[in-house]
């Protein structure tokens, strides 16, 4: 009786067991069936159940209303053809992965995207977005995740133009990972507490990352390339960006981590390289009990390290590593500084000792140059950086103490030693942090016109409408000139511990072009600064038989220099002629010739500040002809200029070749060391590897694409070259 009993009972239990509402099926989306398109696939599944699409073309404006796996095989396409959404994501808790997705319309009101997710919980993972307009937008998305995805915008479109790459609006803990992103606006959010932003590679977009009202947000372990800004946060509360790579913003404002009117931010292990300001302070912290603290980042080679406006205060800077910027610290805008913690940071530029060895400077370290104290206050007089007016500026502050500035910051216990560079920042040829491929923001500095401003733009492919003579020209062909016109011998260039070059020996021949080749941190522009005698180095260069150490000013008389991007003051184009003629004692009969002869005749009554980019740099180079030297030094000579002028510009620079002149110039353009160099130097991590005939190097280089496969970077170190390879270029510096 009992064991009926039993069943009995176990029956009632079993029935009132909950019965599964569905059980998880797979449906297939293939050119063969069962399911031929992704809509009749949705039509037969439920919630839970996974839709596999073996490749194959399909419509846009898909909307996936169920709480679907739709999972990609072989890279199908979705594909919008221009018009409206591509895919809608509408229902909580869907999976989204491995699909190429494309061609979204181009109305930026109506948000048109790639991937619209307006649910929660909802995963977009390893898929590649093309010619969208904006890439993935999360509108009320709490919860969910972008991850692994490689993203690009439309390509007609420049950056103000194009949609942002990822759109987080009023969604809470939303994880964005391991994407790639390129060419596009922004990776922005609004509103939306609580984001991660973490392992990511981001480059040659608008911003980086930026943010607002955007409480709690994590940003960690992402790389950022040649962008106009890095990360750039406002009015957010609790914000912790860590271990972040930061190389290249170089826009008009060009802040690789900007802050304004931010509360409580925590910012630590962050490497920032050659951008045009490290750190850039409003309103942070913004309430009295609010924080700011700075530990352990690295800002090295920027133009300037820190700008902060007059009245920032409450912030803490300990133990970062300030090497060789330009300007450590700025005012933007002049004023006295406000009260904020500098204890314990190595700077550069530090000339204190430490007697006891405990790591610190005996000696409080200030910033007080009186020259920048001027530039704070009138940026255009950095066109005098590096000059003899600036010794002399600094000089007399220091003679006359009552002209003697107030300090900008004071630091009470510097460190004498900079802080290693993290392995998440380093390339895999060089374990030595100065070595990391920045060394080109050291050139920006220009000993005749300031500071370099060296926008990042991708190559505009230009052929090759002029040739160039090879043969020496004829006024010049029976001349044996009795030194050649550079010689360097054992040139070692040394940062601390680290070799920016390692024994270089080359020797230029007259009338020949040689170009400067090497990835990032390879040793061009500290080669290019030590020939200008702006550096101190060891070994031997001579110019025209000139010790370029011992007899600098002789050696400079036979050298013309022309940054990448020049800077004037407000003069004409005359004026700003005759007074170059007068500091370099050049007969101003020249003026005229150079005018006519570089195109620059019927702009000569035209403020400096009135030309285009393409005439600045004419002017430039008529500058630098002044004296008609017979060496030419040139910094990424047509960096900044449009496919016409470039063509100009390197016929000017042919035709002073065929002249007898010696060129020496740093380029990543392909297509322009092939028309113009007869030699190529390669350098790499600071040793002269071959030297070869010009026409050889397409064959000595492996160009790249960013990956269009689903492999993710592994490593920081390969997201680094993923991210800096260039069509036909080497990695840009």
């Amino acid at each position: 009786m009992s064991y009926k009993l039993w069943l009995v009972g176990l029956a009632i239990l079993l029935w009132l067991q909950p019965t599964p509402a569905h059980a998880q099926n797979e449906l297939v989306v293939a050119p063969g069936g069962p399911y031929v398109t992704i809509p009749a696939a949705l039509a037969a599944a439920q919630d839970g159940d996974t839709i596999i699409v073996q490749g194959g073309q399909h419509a846009g404006d898909l909307t996936v209303d169920k709480a679907v796996h739709l999972i990609g095989q072989d890279w199908p396409v979705i594909d919008g053809g221009g018009k409206g959404m591509v895919v809608t994501l509408v229902a909580q808790g869907i999976h989204f992965s491995g699909f190429l997705v494309r061609g979204s319309g181009n109305e930026p009101d109506r948000n048109h995207a790639g991937i619209n997710v307006t649910a929660g919980d909802v995963v977009v993972e390893n898929n590649r977005l093309e010619e969208v307009l904006f890439g993935i937008s999360f509108a009320k998305a709490h919860g969910s995740i972008a991850r692994g995805n490689e993203i690009t915008g439309k390509a007609e479109y420049d950056s103000g133009r194009k949609g942002d790459a990822i759109r987080i609006w009023y969604s809470r803990d939303v994880l964005v990972e391991g994407n790639t992103v390129y060419d596009t606006r922004d990776v922005v959010a609004w509103y939306s507490e609580g984001i991660i932003i973490r392992g990511n590679t981001l480059r040659d977009n608008r911003y980086g990352v930026h943010m607002m009202y955007c409480d709690g947000a994590v940003i960690q372990d992402n790389v950022l390339l040649d962008n106009s800004v890095g990360i750039y946060t406002m009015y957010t509360n609790n914000v912790t960006l860590t271990n972040n790579l930061i190389r290249g913003q170089r826009g008009p404002s060009g802040y690789a981590l900007g802050f304004k009117d931010a509360d409580n931010i925590t910012a630590t292990g962050n490497v920032l390289v050659d951008n045009r300001v490290g750190v850039f302070l409003d309103g942070a912290p913004f309430s009295p009990l609010g924080y700011a603290n700075f530990q352990d980042n690295i800002l090295v080679f920027n133009d300037i390290g820190l700008m902060l406006q007059p009245a920032v205060r409450g912030a803490a800077f300990h133990n970062n590593t300030f090497w060789e910027n330009s300007i450590q610290m700025t005012l933007a805008g002049g004023g006295r500084p406000g009260s904020n913690d500098w204890t314990g940071n190595f700077w550069s530029d530090y000339a204190g000792f430490d007697a006891d060895g405990d790591g610190r400077g005996d000696l409080p370290y200030q910033s007080d140059r009186f020259f920048e104290n001027l530039t704070d206050q009138e940026p255009r007089l950095q066109m005098l950086a590096y000059s003899p007016a600036v010794e002399t500026i600094e000089f007399a502050a220091r003679s006359f103490p009552i002209i003697k500035p107030q300090p900008k910051l004071t630091d009470p216990a510097p460190l004498m030693a900079p802080s290693p560079l993290p392995a998440f920042a380093q390339t895999p040829a060089s374990s030595s942090w100065p070595i990391l491929g920045t060394a080109v923001a050291l050139l920006a500095l220009a000993a005749l016109f300031g500071w370099s401003a060296m926008s990042r733009k991708p190559l505009s492919v230009f052929r090759k409408p002029y040739s160039v003579n090879r043969e020496p020209s004829p006024q010049h062909a029976n001349a044996t000139p009795a030194h050649p016109p550079i010689a360097a011998r054992s040139l070692t260039r040394r940062y601390g511990q680290a070799e920016a070059l390692s024994a270089v020996s080359f020797t230029a021949v007259h009338g020949e072009i040689l170009a400067l080749w090497g990835a990032n941190g390879a040793g061009k522009t500290t080669l290019l600064k030590a020939i200008l005698g702006l550096i101190r180095f060891e070994g031997e260069i001579t110019v025209n038989g000139h010790d370029a150490a011992r007899e600098g000013k002789a050696a400079r008389r036979s050298i013309g220099y022309v940054p990448q991007e020049a800077v004037f003051y407000d003069w004409g184009v005359l004026a700003t002629m005759q007074f170059y003629a007068r500091l370099k004692k050049a007969s101003p009969d020249r003026i005229p010739l150079l005018l006519q002869r570089l195109g620059l005749e019927p702009h000569a009554h035209k403020a400096v500040a009135a030309l285009s980019g393409g005439l600045k740099q004419r002017l430039g180079l008529a500058i630098a002809l002044l004296s008609d030297p017979p060496l030419l030094l040139l910094d990424e000579p047509t960096a900044s200029l449009d496919t016409a002028t470039q063509q100009d510009y390197l016929t000017l620079l042919s035709n002073l070749r065929a002249e007898g002149k010696t060129i020496l110039f740093a380029s990543h353009r392909l297509e322009e060391v092939e028309a113009l160099a007869d030699r190529a130097l390669l350098l790499e991590n600071g040793r002269l590897v071959d030297i070869f005939p010009a026409d050889q190097l397409r064959a000595r280089i492996a160009p790249a694409r960013p990956t269009t496969d689903n492999a993710r970077p592994s490593t920081p170190a390969t997201a680094l070259r993923l991210a800096t390879a260039q069509p036909t270029s080497c990695p840009l510096d």
